[in-house]
């Protein structure tokens, strides 16, 4: 967060920033300086009388001895089938990818939506998680959570 040392700083859980994402900060009331991406819906729909807590930020470049590793959430959607979990949960295995939550739903029309949060370096890795779940048979589309 630039010219401010000595502060707090967390990112949201609203909308999950990861190194890549464009963010700003906004100036909590005691609580810090809290990160969000700038295309946070609490961001786009902020009262104009609390934009003025809104300051720059921008990512520090990360120390390669010790990545940093941060919260993502996708949705993917599918046409339900047998093994589908199972080929999804393969991706992750194969790319070292911590999965910390997940929730599967299926409509009465036969379309899952899998809800999959997991730690990830930054927006080139997750875009390339996300690639190759495309791939995946019956994979209809997959989205970011924004909050």
């Amino acid at each position: 967060v630039k010219g401010i040392h000595d502060v707090a700083v967390r990112f949201s859980k609203c909308c999950s920033p990861i190194p890549g994402d464009e963010i700003v900060g906004f100036v909590t009331r005691g609580r810090g300086i809290t990160i969000h991406r700038t295309d946070c819906v609490n961001v786009l729909n902020m009262p104009e009388i609390d934009r003025k807590r809104l300051i720059e930020a921008e990512w520090q470049m990360p120390d390669k001895a010790d990545p940093e590793k941060y919260e993502a959430e996708i949705q993917v959607y599918a046409n339900n089938r047998t093994g589908l979990l199972v080929d999804i949960s393969k991706i992750m295995t194969e790319r070292g990818i911590d999965v910390t939550a997940m929730n599967v739903r299926t409509s009465k029309q036969g379309t899952a939506t899998i809800s999959m949060s997991f730690e990830i370096g930054g927006v080139s890795e997750l875009n390339s998680i996300i690639d190759k779940i495309r791939q995946v048979e019956s994979v209809i589309d997959i989205e970011r959570t924004t909050g």
